[in-house]
């Protein structure tokens, strides 16, 4: 016969009963015991042990001596821990802990096939006679109270499988006292909640005896608690059994931490039950006319149930006894009391009708717990809303606009007319505190300006569903149906069509618009097909019009004209004057333009009289800059940003200047609107409407620093929703059909040798300066010195000789780059260079010129611009165009090139795409590959990684560069590393 697993009742010398693993083997009359099993050794036992059986051993471990001592002491040995060992601490600690698990094991034996046994220490076999039966139903015990005149006499029986077992004489084998556990010939009697002690009077005498003296306080006390918990069987006295509906009542209150809970309570007449009391009946006590009677109310289990089942649908949680909504107990105490009586005002109905009562009574505030609503009606008046709302706190109607400073300032508290305090709701807050900044009062109305239409109607959404419908009926002109100037010396494509159609609209609605398109895509064409669309109807009765390029002096001394269209101003850099005098005499020849630029302005010109005979005037911000006093009197039709990013400095003399211009329409050009932070855009759409975004302090709290420092993704929602309508952005990945690919790829080039060790050993320099130089000036005062040497880095990077023109040093990236600049002159390709160290540039020059390339120059220098563009473009044989980042960033048409080297690309990716579109743009029928050069292991390597993380902020708006001097100088220094 194999091994068996049973479970022994043994006598521990310390601890008394208890209960341990054993195998035993069958040897014939009897059983051998061959082992204690032991939690650590069950791999050690030929015997694979059952889950039942593992779970048996880890419970009874618990208590095994190293465990207790462990857990009930610091005592370094387990025989430390029993020596010293206090008598009363092991019987109010260490005792409940073991019987606990005893009783645990009794009720898993009890419906279970492994046997129990009892078994003494010095005995290692075991017999049959020495069997527990442990039977699978409990044992339980009826009470009897007998009253008499002269005494009350009380006795007990114990009763199993409804078999009565009288205890007087028995020899009882007490197990467990707390519930008590008891052995009685081989037989395992358990109880639920009984105490071993009340059984000791029994064992001697039938019955105990209680004086008539003392029976009140016996019956108050002793006999009550015997019948809130067992079975009693009263005589001479009553027990009446009440049938109460009960109620349930949720209060909110604080805790012993002060936190804001809700407290169930039930309330059985005037009996209260917290959910979690282990007790299940109340009893109360009364003596009538001598008569004792004990009044018996039972709790309601599955109306109890039904109650807790409703507050978890609800969605509240139980948090030992405490009950709040889920999350709320990792909010601070003020904002949970917030969240929970918002909670309440939201669910109060649905509590009431689950039976369930709302109380607050520990709080020295009453707080408002009805239901809140918010209606409005929306009026509209040539530029501005007119929003009228009203908050409804139960019978209280409050107009909306009273809770403007509370919005703005985060004052969750509104005190009522009736004293009771209203907590506003968290949602109110992240829906209409944004729209506070841009409302101003009118009566009991908040006045909004027109451009604030898609903020105002995210806003409000289906409280103003009605108006809104109507208003964009009444408002906007159908795309389809605006028609293209006849006069247009040019095929729109279809996103060009849409920009039209687009920019129509924002005139249409009085509204500023900043066209934002990739550099290629033709904004120049989309905004002369507006201004032929709106040119002047009615002429002057000038009749004699300038040279294109000129004024004669006292041309325009004539009378003053009224009631006639003034001309549009296109303010743009110097560079770009050509490109759109050019761009105005192939597409819109129609359009009338005076160039107000350079000395010539400066004749005897009336710049009233410009204005009412031109359709375009073209000038430059240089010329605004110095010229506004001559020009903020006068009113524009269109004034026209190209470029835009220039304003992008609110503080700059430039954004000043253009702000005080007047015009009756504005828009704006650009294709990067955010080259350095969000404040660039401000600026521009601050120009476009006055007040979008609010003031610049405010843009920075609300906007700027949450999204670029904390990336905050509800600041960014509502960015988003407040410059839409103001904002086209076309990339050309959108327009592809009408572009031809683009493939770009980086090209990865090594350090020579004797470059690595001069970088390495800069490197160490230009740190330790920067450091020294951070200690003592600070960051800001150290931005020249982290340039100068960041500068002379990337220099090496590219090539020794920039540093040190009679370094004998090598390059590896100059190595790759004429190695590529041979494969591409062998295969009859036409390429752009850009770079922006002109000495760079320089220096391929002359291997050019060694290798007998032709090629072309453009840098700062250059004095024949135009003639160089000419040579590049039309000559098959120039095939090389050097050209500086700083002078080819704009204003090229360079579409003969079908490859592009950016030698020593570095922040800004604006001014690098800016160079690429200068071959890749509209008109261009090849392929164009982007070649960027970048030295491993170098700062423009680090730079690269920077790049990717500044750009999210691009990516999610319409487009950033990544400016040096947003870098932090824990980045700064990290490129150093």
């Amino acid at each position: 016969m194999g091994l068996e697993f049973i479970i022994a009742l043994t006598e521990h010398r310390y601890l008394g009963n208890i209960l341990s693993p054993y195998l035993i083997k069958k040897s014939g009359a009897f059983y051998s015991v061959l082992s204690l099993v032991k939690l650590h050794a069950i791999h050690s036992f030929d015997y694979k042990f059952s889950d039942e059986e593992i779970n048996l051993i880890k419970i009874i471990d618990s208590y095994s001596d190293e465990n207790l001592a462990r857990k009930f002491s610091r005592t370094k040995s387990v025989s430390e821990f029993f020596n010293k060992l206090n008598t009363d601490y092991f019987q109010k600690n260490v005792t409940p802990f073991i019987e606990s698990k005893i009783v645990c094991v009794f009720n898993l034996l009890s419906n279970s096939s492994i046997r129990l046994f009892q078994k003494e220490a010095k005995y290692s076999n075991l017999y049959e006679e020495d069997i527990i039966k442990n039977t699978n139903s409990e044992a339980s015990v009826v009470f009897k109270f007998e009253r008499f005149q002269a005494e009350t006499k009380y006795s007990l029986s114990v009763f199993r499988k409804n078999e009565e077992m009288r205890l007087l004489h028995k020899s009882i084998r007490i197990i467990t006292n707390k519930p008590c556990s008891f052995i009685w010939r081989n037989q395992l009697f358990l109880f639920e909640r009984l105490k071993a002690s009340k059984l000791i009077p029994f064992y001697s005498k039938e019955f105990v005896s209680i004086p008539a003296t003392i029976e009140e306080k016996y019956f108050k006390t002793f006999v009550l608690n015997t019948i809130r918990n067992e079975k009693v069987i009263p005589s001479g006295f009553q027990i009446i059994e009440e049938s109460i509906h009960p109620k349930a009542e949720l209060s909110l209150e604080p805790n012993l931490k002060f936190e804001p809970v809700l407290v169930l309570r039930f309330y059985y007449g005037h009996e209260l039950f917290l959910p979690q009391s282990i007790i299940k009946t109340a009893v109360r006590f009364s003596s009538e006319n001598g008569q004792y009677i004990f009044r018996k109310t039972k709790r309601n289990s599955n109306w109890e149930s039904q109650i807790l089942n409703d507050l978890q649908l609800l969605g509240l949680t139980d948090l030992n006894g405490f009950y709040l909504p889920e999350g709320l107990d990792n909010l601070e105490n003020e904002n949970a009391l917030f969240v929970l009586v918002n909670f309440i005002n939201a669910n109060k109905s649905k509590f009431l009708e689950k039976g369930i009562e709302i109380s607050q009574n520990k709080y020295e505030k009453i707080f408002f717990t009805g239901p809140q609503d918010i209606k409005f009606e929306v009026g509209f008046k040539k530029d501005w809303f007119d929003v009228y709302g009203y908050v409804y706190f139960g019978e209280f109607k409050i107009p909306f606009l009273k809770l403007k400073k509370y919005l703005l300032n985060g004052i969750r508290e509104f005190e009522l007319p009736n004293g009771e305090i209203a907590i506003l709701p968290k949602e109110w807050f992240a829906r209409y505190k944004h729209l506070m900044p841009f409302a101003h009062a009118n009566g009991d109305s908040l006045r909004l300006k027109k451009h604030h239409y898609l903020l105002l109607k995210n806003t409000l959404q289906k409280p103003g569903k009605e108006f809104f419908e109507k208003f964009e009926n009444d408002n906007y002109v159908p795309l389809k149906s605006i028609v293209k100037p006849k006069t247009l010396q040019a095929q729109l494509r279809p996103y060009q069509a849409e920009g039209f159609n687009w920019l129509y609209q924002m005139y249409n609605n009085s509204l500023g618009g900043c066209l934002a398109d990739d550099m290629g895509l033709g904004k120049t064409l989309q905004t002369l097909a507006l201004l032929l669309k709106l040119k002047r109807l009615r002429r002057t009765n000038i009749t004699v019009a300038p040279q294109f390029s000129e004024v004669q002096p006292g041309l325009f001394d004539v009378p003053e004209i009224t009631d006639v269209q003034p001309s549009s101003l296109i303010v743009m850099p110097t560079s770009l004057i050509h490109n759109w005098e050019n761009e105005i005499k192939k597409f819109a020849p129609a359009l009338n333009v005076f160039k107000y630029i350079g000395a010539k302005r400066k004749k005897s010109v009336s710049l009233k009289a410009i204005t009412t005979y031109y359709d375009i005037i073209l000038t430059t911000y240089g010329t605004i800059r110095n010229d506004i006093e001559k020009m903020d009197g006068l009113e524009f039709f269109y004034l026209i940003l190209d470029e835009s990013q220039n304003i992008k400095n609110a503080g700059s003399k430039t954004y000043k200047s253009v702000i005080k211009l007047n015009a009756q329409h504005r828009l704006v050009l650009t294709g990067t609107p955010i080259e350095n932070s969000l404040s660039d855009l401000w600026a521009q759409l601050n120009f476009l409407n006055s007040g979008l975004l609010g003031n610049l302090a405010y843009f920075k709290q609300n906007f700027i620093t949450p999204i670029e420092k904390h990336n905050d993704e509800e600041a960014q929602e509502k960015l988003q929703i407040l410059i839409r309508p103001f904002v086209l952005r076309r990339k050309k990945k959108d327009v592809a059909k009408d572009l031809p690919p683009l493939m770009e790829q980086v090209t990865y080039c090594t350090m020579d040798t004797e470059q690595k060790e001069k970088y390495e050993k800069e490197k160490s320099i230009i740190r330790n300066a920067i450091l020294e130089n951070i200690e003592k000036e600070g960051v800001k005062k150290s931005s020249f010195v982290l340039l100068q040497g960041l500068t002379k880095l990337r220099q090496l990077a590219n090539h020794p000789v920039l540093i040190d023109k009679d370094s004998q040093f090598t390059s590896g990236k100059f190595s790759e780059i004429v190695r590529a600049l041979e494969n591409l002159m062998a295969e009859d390709h036409k390429v752009l260079i850009f770079s922006s160290f002109v000495k760079h540039l320089e220096l391929l020059k002359v291997k050019i010129e060694s290798s007998g390339w032709k090629y072309s120059m453009l840098t700062g220098a250059t004095k024949n611009r135009e003639q160089v563009i000419k040579n590049f473009q039309e000559d098959p044989n120039n095939k090389i165009f050097l050209i500086s980042l700083k002078a080819g960033g704009v204003g090229l048409n360079l579409t003969e090139a079908d490859y592009v080297f950016i030698i020593d690309p570095w922040w800004n990716p604006a001014a690098e795409n800016q160079a690429i579109n200068r071959a890749h743009r509209i008109g261009q029928n090849k392929h164009v590959f982007v070649y960027r050069f970048i030295t491993e292991n170098s700062i423009e390597e680090k730079i690269q990684m920077l790049k990717e993380h500044k750009n999210a902020l691009s990516d999610k708006f319409i487009n950033s560069n990544n400016p040096f001097k947003t870098i932090t100088s824990e980045e700064i220094l990290g490129l150093f590393n």
